[in-house]
């Protein structure tokens, strides 16, 4: 069995794909029981009030709250039957200014947040791959492609999901926003890998010391 999956042709076996026809339409809904979905859910917007309480989390906002509670009591506990009509108007100024900051706060707050999902669902909407199914290459998004899909990487692109490289030559990936490597990384085909790993621990048998480094790798990262 191990020798069967060896190489991209054995891989694409065992995921009933290929690269000329890539994956069957009748077949997405049962690689999504079988795998998974790769479906990501957008980030929520929070709740006005949640944003309110925030706002109010603020330890000179605090301070205030305390000292016109403070004033309300104190003023009305003492005051005379001439004073006692008015004598709660400081400490309710105080809160009433106090609202009024984080109310404002939090509505702008909010109206920003709301910008920035607007934008963050433009961009989500044009994370668009080309991908074989049925032997047409159709655009799909991101959060539609299944474990078997073939997927056309492109110069610049952002890699929607974590795979392999089935052809191609002269690949490089940037994983630095992973990694922290600066530097691009080579990528070779399953294929080629899997005869340069044999290749390495050949030489390496022969008492050739060398780094694990040699051999590139195959794997692409999704967000790389």
């Amino acid at each position: 069995m191990k020798d069967e999956l060896n190489g991209s042709e054995g891989l694409r076996d065992a995921l009933q794909t290929s690269i000329e026809l890539g994956a069957s339409t009748l077949s997405i809904e049962g690689r999504k029981m079988a795998f998974g979905s790769n479906h990501k859910e957008g980030p929520t917007r929070t709740k006005f009030c949640d944003l309110l309480v925030g706002a109010l989390d603020d330890f000179m906002l605090k301070i205030l709250i305390v000292c016109a509670i403070f004033s309300i009591v104190v003023d009305t506990s003492f005051a005379t039957a001439e004073t006692i009509g008015h004598a709660w108007v400081d400490g309710t100024a105080i809160l009433f200014a106090v609202a009024v900051v984080s109310g404002v706060t939090a509505w702008s707050d909010y109206k920003k947040e709301g910008q920035f999902l607007k934008q963050q669902q433009l961009e989500e909407g044009s994370k668009i791959s080309k991908i074989m199914r049925d032997s047409k290459e159709v655009p799909i998004h991101r959060n539609n492609i299944v474990v078997g899909d073939i997927i056309k990487i492109e110069t610049g692109m952002n890699i929607p999901v974590d795979g392999v490289v089935l052809e191609g030559s002269g690949v490089l990936s940037d994983e630095s926003a992973m990694t922290g490597e600066s530097l691009p990384l080579f990528k070779e085909s399953l294929e080629k890998c899997i005869k340069r790993q044999a290749e390495f621990e050949s030489a390496q048998e022969k008492g050739w010391e060398g780094g694990h480094n040699d051999v590139p790798s195959p794997v692409l990262l999704s967000g790389t």
